[in-house]
C-alpha cells in the first residue's frame, strides 16, 4: 500500500512565526502556546476555543489530548 501525503507550508510577507509540529499516525500536534503563536493569539484564547469545541461534541476531548503532553 502506497500512499503520498502532502504537506503545504504558507508563509506570510513580513512574518516570522515558527511554530514545532509533531506527525503522529496521520495526526498533527501542537501545543496551546504553539497554536497561540501561530494564530497571534494568547494561550487563554486557545483555551477558550478548545472548551467550547469540547462542550459542543466538535471533537472528543481524550482523542485529541495527550495527557503525556500536559505539563504547563
Amino acid at each position: 500500500m502506497n500512499q503520498e501525503h502532502e504537506i503545504v507550508l504558507y508563509q506570510i510577507e513580513d512574518s516570522n512565526v515558527c511554530v514545532n509540529v509533531v506527525s503522529k499516525e496521520e495526526t498533527f500536534w501542537l501545543t496551546q502556546k504553539a497554536m497561540a503563536e501561530l494564530f497571534d493569539v494568547k494561550v487563554p484564547a486557545i483555551s477558550k476555543h478548545l472548551s467550547n469545541i469540547f462542550d459542543e461534541q466538535e471533537l472528543i476531548k481524550e482523542s485529541t489530548v495527550s495527557k503525556m503532553e500536559i505539563v504547563q
